[in-house]
């Protein structure tokens, strides 16, 4: 054989072993992520996440007789229900309507297919009211005693065989069949449904400015106020359910995270941790969201990892969209002794801050604590020590407006409350980036983690 010949043969050899030891590699990762067994959410379908009692409260103090929600997001905090078109790029599609008086009950709008497609599969309808809406009849329809026009009824999946009929496909034709009527247009079914409620003239607390067109539209004397940063302020103390939710979410990401940080050295790149973050957080069930790495969460970045670095992550996840958020720092080898001090000394400030936690503490508080123990331990650098509420969303607390320019009230823990504290380094120019952030659940005497507690450093 020629000595060209050889060498081609033993080159196409070793890239034929490479890409089989790859494959096998990867088929390995794939089998054990075959294994993960998705979690088990069957308890969402007992009812609402929202801490009614809470609400309830809230409301009162704002003088307000009930919450209509209209952004996805509170919903489904109200509800249980995201609604289906705004996944599809179709916003605003349903209502939820929660009252201030516990004898009325919840109420829910949403178009009525979905409500027979998606809905009768997720929640019993025992504990609520709903309302369907689909688009005006045509041919002259007479409209109804109160002046509601006539509706197209609510399309439904036509029967071929009826003894072929699954006992599920009775459930949602039974569900479909028990709305409080069907109206010509979201803006009549909740017209229908604050008369219903008693609630026509009513002070409401709207997210959404197209409440108030809408009541406006139908000739209601109800008056609107703005209302998404009650609906945070609610959340901001969890419900047991919410709790429940939010630990199995929490630790499905810490194992995910944990997995992605131990691949840096095999990874190599900044893209490929993030890639193996988001593959192993899908494989359990969640929905990855952002990844920050080095100090970037963009995901067209890339850069090479190297010998001596010390980088942050950052992984956010959802599952059933209440986030999980965790952090670590990662030692590609031996980082510089001045990464290794910013790492030692923010591990010891968040364990003085960790242990303080408890009602009654404010937020400013905790970013005292954590300051002064850097610079009692001789620090020269800025962690920010940011606490903020977690939730459905990643900072779910209320925020400033134009509406209301005077949200950021000083807020303090409260019993119930899931939080974190983010601890990144502020600075570059360090030799590296760094950052260390659980999730805290504050309890009546203090606070305890709601997933397990990893190394605060990741040595690969």
């Amino acid at each position: 054989m020629k000595r060209r010949e050889l060498l081609g043969y033993s080159s196409a050899a070793i890239i034929s072993g490479a890409a089989a030891a790859g494959t096998t590699a990867a088929s390995a990762a794939v089998a054990a992520r075959s294994t993960i067994v998705p979690p088990d959410l069957s308890f969402l379908r007992e009812g609402p996440l929202v801490n009614a009692d809470r609400a309830r409260e809230k409301m009162d103090a704002a003088g307000v007789d009930a919450i209509v929600a209209l952004l996805a997001p509170n919903v489904f905090h109200l509800s249980g229900h995201w609604p289906q078109h705004d996944r599809m790029g179709h916003g605003n599609a349903a209502l939820a309507i929660l009252p201030r008086d516990p004898a009325r009950p919840l109420a829910v709008i949403m178009p009525g297919f979905l409500h027979y497609y998606v809905h009768s599969d997720e929640t019993p309808a025992g504990d609520r009211a709903v309302f369907t809406y689909t688009s005006p009849a045509t041919g002259g329809s007479a409209p109804g005693p109160d002046g509601e026009p006539a509706a197209v009824p609510t399309g439904v999946y036509p029967i071929l065989n009826p003894d072929l009929v699954a006992p599920r496909e009775q459930r949602r034709r039974a569900a479909a069949a028990s709305v409080r009527g069907v109206s010509p247009g979201m803006d009549w079914a909740l017209r229908r449904a604050l008369r219903e409620l008693r609630l026509d003239n009513a002070r409401l607390a709207c997210d959404h400015p197209d409440v108030a067109l809408m009541i406006s539209a139908r000739g209601l004397g109800a008056r609107c106020v703005p209302g998404d940063n009650l609906l945070r302020r609610i959340r901001m103390v969890k419900s047991p359910r919410e709790i429940q939710l939010m630990r199995i979410g929490a630790q499905l990401n810490v194992d995910a995270a944990v997995i992605a940080a131990k691949s840096a050295r095999s990874a190599g790149t900044t893209r490929a941790v993030r890639a193996r973050y988001f593959s192993e957080a899908a494989a359990r069930g969640l929905m990855p969201l952002f990844m920050v790495v080095d100090q970037s969460s963009s995901e067209v970045m890339n850069a090479e990892l190297r010998e001596g670095q010390c980088f942050a992550i950052d992984c956010v996840s959802s599952l059933r969209f209440y986030h999980g958020d965790f952090s670590r720092s990662i030692f590609i080898g031996e980082p510089s002794a001045k990464m290794q001090q910013v790492v030692a000394m923010t591990n010891r400030a968040w364990a003085d801050v960790r242990g303080a936690l408890r009602p009654g503490l404010r937020f400013t508080e905790i970013q005292r604590i954590g300051k002064e123990s850097i610079k009692r331990q001789g620090g020269d650098f800025n962690i920010s020590f940011t606490p903020h509420s977690v939730g459905l969303y990643h900072t779910d607390m209320p925020m400033q407006t134009v509406a209301e320019p005077q949200a950021l009230e000083p807020f303090v823990l409260e019993e119930g409350m899931v939080l974190s504290v983010d601890c990144p380094l502020g600075h570059v120019g360090v030799g590296g980036s760094s950052h260390l952030e659980d999730l805290s659940l504050i309890t009546r005497e203090g606070s305890e983690p709601i997933h397990t507690v990893p190394p605060n450093v990741f040595v690969v």
